[in-house]
């Protein structure tokens, strides 16, 4: 069926950039557009009136972690202050076998909320960075039934990260399960990718830098390539990771990366805060940039969780200028992607000072373009002949909002992600109105706010102090609970 969505502000691209028309249109057959730019006059089957909205390619999330809120939550440990800017450790090292997995039930919901969540704030292609465990063949389904995009496959490792009952960090070697992590990835890939139409593809996710031996990151490299899939690991994340591998390797966690022959076009880096680029490191020895730009890959910028936990990249203009290619994630909640790319402007301007870096051409790039690179993917994050029907429509026009003379301006000075009135996806309308079409988004919620609570009930069990939540988050407010 040939669908036109016309009247509005079209991003359309050339083959070479993003380009604006007013009053523009996007026709998509099936799941494949075949226009998008001025007015069109064909015929058509359907028609969806977008006037005065906007229609931009669907955003490429490049950092996702399928857990639902539970853990990041408690990024603001009040209770412990020596992580060196780590928080994630606040949940990611619990005392050694303490921690229960969650129910079957539990993980299904988490997984629903978070593509759900994802999606309606504007993440069309959602790269799965490693989340709650297990039940992969029930997440394939899951990914099937809500209609989204996603690069994934079981994360792996081979250190585990616990606190001992002092609350003292430790990474206790696995070598087994780090061999087995890797074989249980590969094999998702070979039965999964091209799973649901298309739109499961699979990427190989060694976790941390600092959690994955040398052998493993080079046999998970090797993987990669032989799979011809992309690979990820966090890396430049914070200090205890920066610290470790120099004190490993005598090197910064890129310069390792690099000398291993893990970084090429096809390899995604999530943050790569802490690097020679970046004062708290103090190791100005080398151009951990120029490494970057020189091997092709893709750092996953994610602003907002960095920021609020007084960080950010130093900077995102310096990355650019060195011809690093830079992708947006969102890895906190809430998933508001359009907020994150104000954060990303904003922040940039703060670091550098100027508030002539950070522009809208730049950050609209990083989050569609950029993320399409190590992926390879030619056809994701352009509106252009060719290219999957995966799209936005977004009203800016409301007193929420402010009169512009330039969409893309708009969008990222003051829009945010409840202006999205449409999400389509391989030529599907998941979201329509502000409101999905597959789903009962009030059930999805409760039940991944049951889970949630059930697992912060949980952390006294696991906690190295045996501290509830209020004493790991302590309220804003007294809370009296009814």
């Amino acid at each position: 069926m040939k669908t036109l969505i016309q009247g509005g502000w079209v991003v359309g691209f050339n083959g070479q950039e993003h380009e604006v028309y007013e009053g523009g249109a996007v026709v998509y057959e099936d799941d494949c557009i075949i226009h998008a730019g001025a007015a069109y006059s064909g015929a058509v089957d359907a028609r969806i009136d977008a006037v005065g909205k906007l229609i931009t390619p669907g955003f490429i999330n490049t950092h996702v972690h399928p857990s639902g809120n539970a853990g990041d939550y408690l990024l603001n440990d009040a209770s412990k202050s020596d992580y060196l800017t780590a928080n994630y450790m606040a949940y990611a090292a619990p005392q050694k076998g303490k921690m229960l997995a969650p129910t079957t039930e539990a993980v299904a919901a988490i997984r629903r909320f978070v593509l759900l969540h994802a999606l309606k704030q504007g993440s069309t292609t959602i790269i799965d960075v490693g989340g709650v465990r297990g039940e992969w063949d029930a997440y394939v389904s899951i990914i099937d039934q809500m209609g989204c995009r996603v690069y994934c496959s079981p994360p792996f490792r081979d250190r585990n990260t616990f606190t001992d009952a002092q609350g003292r960090l430790y990474y206790d070697p696995d070598e087994a399960a780090g061999r087995r992590g890797l074989e249980e990835a590969v094999g998702f890939i070979k039965t999964y990718d091209g799973a649901a139409h298309g739109r499961v593809r699979g990427m190989l996710c060694p976790s941390q830098v600092e959690t994955c031996s040398e052998p493993l990151l080079r046999a998970a490299k090797q993987a990669a390539r032989e799979l011809h899939a992309p690979i990820f690991t966090h890396a430049g994340g914070n200090l205890v990771e920066f610290h470790r591998i120099m004190g490993e390797q005598r090197k910064t966690p890129v310069q390792y990366l690099a000398d291993i022959g893990f970084l090429d076009d096809m390899t995604l880096l999530g943050h790569v805060v802490f690097t020679t680029a970046h004062p708290w490191s103090v190791y100005p020895y080398g151009d951990d940039l120029k490494l970057l730009a020189d091997t092709g890959a893709t750092v996953g910028h994610c602003p907002y969780k960095y920021a609020k936990m007084a960080m950010t990249l130093h900077s995102y203009q310096r990355y650019l200028e060195a011809g690093v290619n830079v992708a947006l994630g969102t890895d906190t909640y809430p998933m508001n992607f359009i907020a994150e790319m104000r954060w990303a402007a904003v922040l940039a301007r703060v670091v550098d000072g100027n508030f002539q870096t950070g522009q809208p051409h730049d950050i609209f790039n990083s989050a569609t373009l950029a993320g399409c690179k190590f992926t390879q993917r030619q056809d994701l994050g352009r509106l252009a002949p060719g290219a999957k029907a995966d799209i936005l429509v977004i009203d800016l026009n409301h007193m929420a909002s402010a009169p512009y003379h330039d969409p893309i301006k708009a969008l990222i000075d003051y829009g945010d992600s409840r202006d999205i009135d449409t999400v389509i996806v391989d030529g599907k309308t998941l979201v329509e109105r502000g409101k999905s079409t597959i789903c009962d988004e009030a059930e999805v919620y409760a039940q991944a706010q049951r889970a949630v609570q059930r697992a912060w009930e949980a952390i006294p069990a696991w906690h190295w102090g045996g501290y509830d939540l209020n004493r790991v988050v302590p309220p804003a407010f007294t809370i009296h609970r009814s």
